[in-house]
């Protein structure tokens, strides 16, 4: 590691711990409002009923607070023009930093919320905002895209649980990232990887548990398992 990333690298976990608060403050406030409200209209909360209304309150609040992160998440990747492109730089480099501020919006909703949504529309609506193309009726089942500006997703895909999709890698001391192109009637099976660089053609299967590696092709119409994949059929 460089000197100026090792004396720069304890102040820069400081700052992504602070980001994740102010993410989580700013989505904690219409919550916040809304409990209180309840806890006004109900109070005293001394009987069966009004003790269930509140619970019930509860959880309506952790909804809205989850919906609020993912819109602040949104909001601060768009107002700050965080982006992903596809680029070949040293792993210690301004370039790694903006793509790892990128992956830790994504890691907060991923965390406190997102898989709550598997496979509704409100995710496919989330890796959108983030900057993922994905085409109509595509369902996606997981909580673990990143890179998403530079991932594309064609129609009426079906994205297993837990598979991951990432357009980022290292080896040795330099970093890369590389556009996933993912074509029309694709479904990749539950906790497959997809690495960076790889292009999946129409109306392929990858079965789960599989492993997609680097800057791989997979041909249309064929389904493939294994790690790394093969075709099998």
């Amino acid at each position: 590691m460089p000197r100026l990333f090792a004396i720069l690298y304890p102040l820069l976990s400081v700052l992504s711990q602070l980001l994740v608060a102010l993410l989580l403050g700013f989505a904690l406030l219409p919550s916040f409002l809304f409990l209180r409200w309840a806890w006004l209209q109900l109070s005293p909360v001394d009987t069966i009923g009004t003790a269930l209304l509140f619970c019930l309150a509860l959880g309506f609040s952790y909804v809205i607070f989850g919906n609020a992160l993912l819109v602040v998440v949104a909001m601060v990747r768009l107002t700050f023009r965080i982006r992903n492109r596809e680029r070949k730089d040293a792993v210690y480099s301004l370039a790694t930093v903006y793509t790892a501020l990128s992956n830790l919006l994504l890691h907060a909703a991923s965390l406190f919320y997102l898989p709550m949504l598997k496979s509704g529309i409100f995710t496919v609506w989330f890796y959108r905002a983030m900057g993922a193309r994905i085409g109509r009726g595509t369902i996606i089942a997981t909580d673990r895209l990143w890179d998403c500006d530079l991932i594309e997703i064609g129609e009426n895909c079906i994205i297993g649980g837990n598979a991951s999709i990432s357009a980022h890698y290292a080896k040795g001391a330099r970093g890369r990232t590389r556009r996933v192109r993912i074509g029309n009637k694709v479904t990749i099976g539950a906790n497959t990887a997809v690495m960076a660089g790889v292009v999946i053609e129409d109306d392929v299967v990858v079965g789960g548990n599989s492993l997609v590696p680097l800057g791989k092709r997979l041909k249309s119409g064929g389904v493939y398992v294994g790690v790394p994949v093969v075709k099998v059929n």
